[in-house]
């Protein structure tokens, strides 16, 4: 869908921050033959570029995620901000300005894998300024369904755009591992 134009993804500045002090392989995949799904789709952030200063450790610079934490600080006189952390919980502040953020630019919703913010989120629905946010907070499985796409198991993208043979006789039918203790342990 975005590669046709008909969905477009954004991110934003402290995203893209938080993004930067990651491990790679958590976006794109650890190995050569990783299939990341949106390796080659734009995702441009919709309020610029935020960049840690960075420099040897003798400067004694403040770290990258301590930057973030002051201008999050420095962000509390945003009403909107502000409220969502008083209901959202000092915990999520990070969140709480992504969503901000989405709202801000009206996007239809915040895609996030962290749970315990749904939970947190759906505890809240009925408090303001939740209450009245346009913007969803939803995990990508549901987009999916909100958009009506059929679900597709993961073990099957590893077809797509193949540049390498595809071993599906190390993919279970049911999407799980197998355990350990089906594993040969004389062939390791």
């Amino acid at each position: 869908m975005t590669r046709d134009g008909l969905l477009t993804l954004h991110s934003s500045a402290e995203l893209d921050d938080e993004r930067f002090r990651q491990p790679a392989g958590r976006y794109r995949g650890y190995d050569y033959f990783d299939y990341f799904i949106f390796g080659d789709v734009a995702i441009e952030s919709m309020d610029g570029l935020v960049m840690p200063v960075m420099g040897p450790k003798h400067c004694r610079l403040p770290s990258p995620a301590e930057q973030q934490r002051a201008r999050l600080a420095a962000a509390r006189s945003d009403p909107l901000y502000a409220a969502l952390v008083r209901v959202l919980g000092e915990k999520n502040s990070q969140d709480a300005w992504h969503i901000r953020t989405a709202e801000a630019n009206g996007l239809l919703c915040f895609l996030t894998m962290d749970f315990k913010l749904i939970r947190t989120v759906q505890a809240v629905a009925n408090v303001e300024p939740v209450k009245s946010l346009r913007t969803r907070v939803m995990t990508p499985i549901d987009l999916g369904r909100w958009l009506g796409l059929r679900p597709v198991h993961p073990h099957i993208l590893s077809y797509d755009g193949a540049s390498f043979f595809v071993r599906s006789d190390l993919h279970s039918a049911s999407g799980k591992r197998r355990p350990l203790k089906d594993y040969d342990r004389r062939n390791r």
